[in-house]
């Protein structure tokens, strides 16, 4: 197996564990404290890791970073309230919306044309957020989905924010993450505000393992797109839908609901059909720049 695609398989184990963690310090302890030693240890980590490696900050692009920091904290503020009211499964399928905000946020910020064909998959992940919310339905309507929906697009504010930032080739990887792991640090304060509630030995316990497997999801992240190709590791990436639903059904005890499959059927074959359409035109669009070269 390439080494790219089984980072990508390990980093979302490690983000779904993360999300099994959050859930159930989220029975003993508010969202914002938890979101600020999530941010607080992680923060930290990175900070030794630089040292260690002799990864230095730069001097550029402070706003962009800060922005992308906030947009990340925000969007970790508003995944950690879903998860106190929803199914493991069901956060996890609707946060795969945010390739949808991704592509208009592209188009408007970057000024990306849309790749010809969008307007299906686009329609199709739309469809797909739907039956999972069903806000026609006010008895099976969870207002938490809203939070999953409102994470989805701060975090395509965020992701398209990267994409800006690493194509400089200014910025460390560590240096970007250690951004938000601040700016979600501050939100989860701002959200605790005097709420502070002690932990106990046991909540300490998950704390630190929460900041420390948050450190190693980023890294086995970051490997899995240097090692392999792109696209490939973004649709390997939708295994996260698998695991969470794997520690929905055996930690707490969750089912999912057949709109709800229909939906992630639609959100994410949506999704994966956009990243085609994508990698397409710019594989198009380096091949015509080639063939200008050789001219």
């Amino acid at each position: 197996m390439n080494k790219g695609i089984l980072y990508m398989i390990l980093s979302c184990l490690a983000f779904s564990i993360q999300n099994v963690i959050v859930k159930e310090l989220s029975s003993y302890m508010g969202t914002g404290e938890i979101a600020f030693f999530r941010g607080f240890i992680s923060a930290i980590m990175i900070l030794g890791l630089m040292k260690a490696q002799h990864v230095h900050f730069s001097r550029y692009d402070h706003k962009a970073l800060w922005f992308r920091g906030i947009m990340g904290g925000a969007g970790m503020i508003c995944i950690f309230y879903a998860l106190r009211g929803m199914p493991l499964a069901d956060v996890s399928i609707l946060a795969n919306t945010s390739a949808f905000f991704v592509m208009l946020f592209s188009a408007i910020f970057l000024k990306e044309v849309l790749p010809k064909g969008a307007g299906i998959p686009l329609l199709l992940i739309f469809m797909g957020a739907c039956l999972v919310v069903r806000p026609w339905n006010f008895s099976s309507f969870n207002y938490y989905s809203l939070f999953v929906l409102a994470e989805a697009v701060f975090a395509a504010a965020a992701f398209t924010t990267i994409s800006k930032l690493t194509s400089s080739g200014r910025h460390h990887q560590y240096e970007i993450v250690f951004y938000f792991l601040v700016c979600a640090a501050i939100s989860g304060l701002l959200v605790m505000g005097f709420d502070y509630q002690d932990p106990t030995l046991y909540e300490w316990g998950l704390y630190g393992v929460l900041g420390i497997i948050t450190v190693v999801a980023q890294i086995w992240l970051t490997m899995a797109y240097a090692g392999a190709n792109p696209v490939v590791v973004s649709f390997v990436g939708y295994i996260s839908v698998f695991f969470n639903a794997l520690w929905g059904y055996v930690v707490f005890d969750e089912m999912l609901t057949l709109l709800t499959v229909a939906g992630g059927i639609c959100i994410i074959g949506g999704s994966m059909y956009l990243t085609k359409l994508k990698n397409d035109r710019i594989a198009k669009a380096k091949s015509v720049t080639v063939r200008k070269a050789k001219f």
